[in-house]
């Protein structure tokens, strides 16, 4: 095929060039902050100049379909240091070295430390360049960054060439505890990502991605820099793309075993102007969103999506954990439910007239407390009720939010529900009492019962195996929010939990390994 040798200064939003593109010597290619180049061939930059900009809501692109070599400059926008500010960014060249970064007039200091560090997930720790840090930035990884004053930082070389991987590994039991199942991965593209099915049905991030990364926790986890942690991107959301650069985590599957991540060409695209952009999706779905706040400052929030296909139970890549487990505020999966707070908890369309679903709030005593509605997409006739047991309270949160200032600290599951219904709720409603949980959380040596402390008798606790003979059995005088039962020495298989609390019998099959 033909070359083409350019010197270009984009006037227009974009130039997609069919053939190989070559940049001589001396010759140059400035790609604006809206604008994009699209090689349909090999992309060599001989020895002139290629650099792209960005600011804080736009992100050019270089996309090459064939090889490329040479490098390439990317004028990479980075938020302002500052209390939960930060970035979450990778370098989106190959061979840029930590001496070179750590030189940039924008980016922020701390005495001898750099505003560029690395996260260890076996012991959940960060660690920042200093003058004595060498080597290069690792493509696919993802760094915290931060500028003086939000800005770019330049990042010079290769782009990248052909499909790209990187490790990851869940560390959750490893280091006494302390170890986490998030790895702090980034777009290694000039360009962006598909991140979800919507955005691109077969070559898109999650899809691809699928085996390597925790089936409760599929999705991508992107800093909000906000103060109330990630937001969640999976199958639920609309169009998501991934820009160049990106920085998110994602959760390893398995139980320690390395695991690998897969960049492809074929995820590639010019689409998006964000760093996480949402466009609309032709799909037709149901979601809602409810913020926490913490005396009148928001802390956390939780989706529920509807969609049809979908059930109560685990939906990979639409389910997703919250990333921080001990967070103030999630919900619980009505069906296979293992301990999860979820982040996104995914139904079928039909369980909008009709569902229970358990909110797990964590909060210290005598904080004022409110809940309400962020955003909602469900139809008018469906009543969203929060239910306060204890209180014996259903406030209709499509009218008004949840207020209270719990005399006690709150904790855990089995107080508050929130009810999706066609029917109108009052305090001659029967209450949800009857919604216990209880699961075998994994690599945990006991069953955890939940919901207990709403009863003031005594409840008994019994376990069965599926030829119904008693295996175990304890009784608990004063239940509390959360009962474990050991399963030391127990056979691997499946057993049958049997709760008896006051009027209620609940029952529930348990695999146990």
């Amino acid at each position: 095929m033909k070359k083409i040798h350019l010197v270009i200064f984009l006037l227009i939003s974009y130039i997609s060039v069919g053939q190989n593109l070559t940049v001589i010597s001396g010759g140059s290619i400035t790609i604006p902050k809206d604008s994009y180049v699209f090689v349909g061939g090999d992309f060599n930059n001989a020895a002139g100049t290629v650099t792209l900009h960005s600011d804080s809501d736009e992100f050019s692109s270089l996309l090459v379909s064939g090889a490329a070599s040479g490098d390439i400059t990317y004028n990479r926008y980075v938020n302002v240091v500052g209390d939960g500010e930060w970035d979450l960014i990778g370098a989106p060249v190959s061979g840029m070295a930590f001496s070179t970064l750590i030189q940039d007039t924008n980016i922020a200091t701390n005495g001898s430390f750099y505003a560029v560090g690395s996260y260890d997930n076996t012991t959940d720790t960060w660690t920042n360049a200093t003058d004595a840090t060498t080597g290069s930035l690792s493509l696919g990884q993802g760094y915290q960054m931060a500028t003086t004053s939000g800005g770019t930082l330049s990042f010079t070389g290769a782009i990248a060439d052909g499909d790209q991987t990187v490790t990851i590994t869940n560390s959750d039991a490893e280091n006494s505890g302390a170890g986490r199942r998030w790895n702090l991965i980034a777009n290694p593209f000039a360009s962006y990502l598909n991140g979800n099915s919507n955005a691109d049905g077969t070559n898109n991030f999650l899809t691809v991605n699928t085996a390597a990364i925790d089936d409760e926790f599929e999705a991508l986890y992107g800093w909000k820099a906000d103060g109330t942690g990630y937001e969640i991107y999976n199958n639920t959301s609309t169009a998501t793309y991934i820009a160049p650069g990106q920085g998110f985590f994602v959760a390893a599957a398995g139980s320690g075993g390395d695991q690998t991540i897969t960049f492809t060409q074929a995820m590639q695209t010019v689409t998006g102007v964000d760093d996480f952009v949402a466009a609309k999706s032709s799909v037709t779905s149901y979601e809602l969103v409810l913020d926490m706040y913490s005396d009148a400052v928001k802390v956390a929030d939780t989706k529920f999506y509807f969609k049809e296909g979908l059930t109560l139970g685990l939906d990979p890549g639409y389910d997703a954990g919250a990333f921080n487990q001990s967070s103030g505020f999630s919900s619980r999966l009505l069906e296979q439910d293992n301990g999860i707070g979820m982040g996104i908890n995914a139904m079928p369309t039909d369980a909008m007239s009709n569902v229970i679903v358990p909110l797990t709030i964590n909060q210290e005593a005598g904080i004022a407390l409110k809940i309400q509605i962020a955003n909602s997409t469900i139809p008018e006739n469906i009543n969203v009720y929060l239910e306060d047991t204890v209180e014996n309270t259903f406030t209709l949160l499509t009218n008004e939010g949840f207020e209270l200032t719990a005399q006690t600290t709150l904790s855990g599951m089995g107080r508050f529900f929130i009810h999706y219904t066609t029917s109108t709720l009052s305090i001659d409603t029967v209450s949800s009492t009857s919604l216990l949980t209880a699961y075998k959380g994994k690599g945990n040596t006991y069953i955890s019962v939940e919901g207990l402390q709403q009863f003031s008798e005594p409840a008994n606790l019994i376990l069965y195996n599926v030829l119904g003979m008693k295996i175990l059995s304890r009784k608990i005088q004063n239940p509390s929010q959360k009962e474990m039962l050991s399963t030391v020495g127990l056979r691997t298989g499946v057993y049958i939990l049997k709760v008896q609390a006051e009027n209620i019998v609940f029952t529930k099959k348990l695999f146990i390994e």
